[in-house]
């Protein structure tokens, strides 16, 4: 009969049950071996820990031992942080673990308005806006937003089977279509923002995106949006939203929107939408989306809205001459470079010969970072090697400090760190707003060749931790103890920035934990390691802090 789970359940005790069970397996208890293979008919000769681990999962009805110790976590928590938690890690990007959560609890989406739309339950909402209208409007959740947003938003399993239904009835019932909420920077986030995703960070679409960017600006969203623009205009080549967003101004006769510059996007130097976008789609070499722009009025002469630089310059110096000649073709006058534009130039388009020879006659340029950057950012191999060849620093630093080596570790390019390394790129130097290093931009980035290459030679500790390299990080906490009490830019101390997967946490917490990590430390939010570990579920972990935070106790008394 299978077992379950009940409040008084105990990891620690299902610990020990694990253990004695496979010391009787050991002494050739026949009874023993018999619930093996009644629950395990697959199970080996000799099983390890883990394969008794697994039995008592299954005999629970889990798939596996981690799911058993977070189904054992989560009936600790009320169902009002459940909900919060599965929200914010939706939110967040983390959709695994809000995905653990919602198929666990198929129930969660009872617990509040806000719960029952990110969930998709239909009858839930509509039982809900029955019994009060004024629901569909209430602020609520772990980022108290109205529920349309947590629609928008949120992307729970199942979420979208009834989005469509239950945006009309949240309308029907007083829902605001303007709603919206604000970063840190005071950006607005509005509806479209929350089902188009996209952005800097690649949020999702909502798997009915362009049904609910239909049915919101019918319902009065304005399909002006300039926060939507922008997300749209940094990932792929692809003009569909500026089409779908241009039609519905179109039908409202609202398109002089995209060219006032009192509704421009952003930059240094205020431009109309349609040229603050050009200046973007130009820089990414995206030439489908310069075309769109262009046939809907974008200046051709416009100028970048970041450097201040016309567009026809910004392709050259980009290495993008089938860009600048489509400019052209629109009309924009062709700008001859000079000075060190020039060089810059002649390195993206991989001018070999005439880069060498303006260095040798202005050697000036090779203290100017752009063309090392920008050879960086696209891979250019003989580009960067004839740039340091002639001398250039492999650590010249623009005026944000993101240099060459961190632009090729975010973009992967592999080849070009082990030239500017072997010149003497600072494998560790920090950059960027993010003061981050070379390696801290591969892992976020999600980069594996990269980490595989700078792992064995940073003393970035945050870095290791985060990626779980056990060896160099213990390697380096032998040389220097110290680091083990080190905090990053932001406050955070190693044990805030443990890997996500829950087995590889342990490794590493225990790691952290024997070189005297303290547990209890807190960072800039006051959150301690240990209350960050039970907040996302890492059970095992929090127990292994717990035992750290006793040792460190043990150590200190009298």
């Amino acid at each position: 009969m299978r077992r379950t789970l009940g409040p008084d359940t105990n990891l620690e005790s299902l610990k020990k049950e694990a253990k004695a069970w496979l010391k009787a397996l050991r002494a050739s208890d026949e009874r023993a071996r018999a619930r093996l293979t009644a629950i395990l008919p697959d199970a080996p000769v000799e099983p390890g820990l883990r394969d008794i681990q697994l039995a008592i999962a299954r005999d629970h009805g889990m798939a596996g031992w981690r799911d058993l110790v977070d189904a054992i976590a989560d009936a600790r928590r009320s169902p009002a942080e459940l909900v919060d938690e599965a929200l914010r890690f939706t939110w967040q990007n983390e959709h695994s673990a809000a995905a653990r959560i919602r198929n666990r609890f198929p129930d969660l989406s009872r617990h509040s308005i806000h719960a029952a739309v990110a969930c998709g339950d239909l009858d839930e909402v509509r039982r809900r806006l029955a019994r009060d209208s004024g629901a569909a409007s209430e602020k609520g959740g772990p980022n108290h937003w109205e529920p349309i947003l947590y629609l928008a938003y949120c992307r729970l399993p199942g979420g979208e089977r009834h989005a469509i239904e239950i945006a009309n009835l949240l309308f029907d019932h007083g829902a605001d279509p303007a709603a919206r909420f604000s970063d840190d920077w005071e950006n607005p986030f509005t509806l479209l923002g929350g089902v188009i995703g996209q952005g800097e960070t690649g949020r999702p679409e909502h798997p009915r995106a362009e049904e609910l960017v239909e049915l919101f600006v019918a319902r009065g969203t304005d399909p002006f949006d300039t926060q939507v623009l922008y997300d749209t205009s940094v990932q792929g080549d692809d003009a569909r939203w500026l089409d779908i967003l241009w039609r519905h101004c179109a039908a409202r006769g609202e398109t002089e929107r995209w060219r006032s510059i009192e509704r421009g996007i952003g930059g240094r130097y205020r431009r109309t939408a349609l040229d603050y976008l050009l200046g973007n789609a130009v820089g990414n070499g995206h030439a489908k989306r310069v075309a769109w722009l262009l046939e809907h009025g974008a200046d051709p002469n416009a100028m970048q809205s970041y450097s201040g630089r016309p567009v026809h310059v910004e392709a050259q110096l980009e290495g993008f001459p089938e860009i600048a000649a489509l400019l052209e073709r629109h009309g924009a006058e062709r700008v001859a470079l000079g000075g060190s534009a020039e060089f810059i130039a002649a390195c993206m388009r991989h001018d070999l010969e005439a880069a060498r020879a303006l260095a040798m006659r202005y050697p000036d340029f090779l203290e100017v970072p752009s063309a090392l950057v920008l050879a960086a950012q696209r891979g250019f191999e003989d580009v960067v090697a004839l740039l340091l060849d002639l001398g250039m620093p492999a650590d010249l630093a623009p005026h944000d400090q993101k240099r060459a080596l961190h632009w090729a570790a975010q973009r992967g390019q592999v080849g070009v760190a082990r030239l500017l390394l072997a010149a003497g790129a600072d494998v560790d130097r920090r950059g960027s707003p993010y003061k981050a290093t070379p390696i801290g931009f591969a892992s976020y980035f999600g980069q594996v060749a990269m980490i595989d290459l700078l792992a064995p030679l940073t003393r970035d500790v945050f870095a290791l931790a985060h990626l779980g390299r056990l060896e160099r990080l213990e390697e380096l906490l032998r040389e220097d103890p110290s680091l083990v009490q080190a905090r990053d830019p932001s406050g955070e101390t190693l044990l805030h920035t443990l890997p996500g997967d829950e087995d590889l946490a342990l490794e590493v917490a225990e790691l952290l934990l024997r070189r005297g990590a303290d547990p209890q430390a807190t960072n800039a939010k006051g959150e301690s390691a240990l209350q960050a570990a039970r907040l996302k579920g890492m059970e095992d972990v929090a127990e292994a802090m717990e035992g750290g935070v006793r040792l460190l106790a043990s150590s200190t008394e009298p």
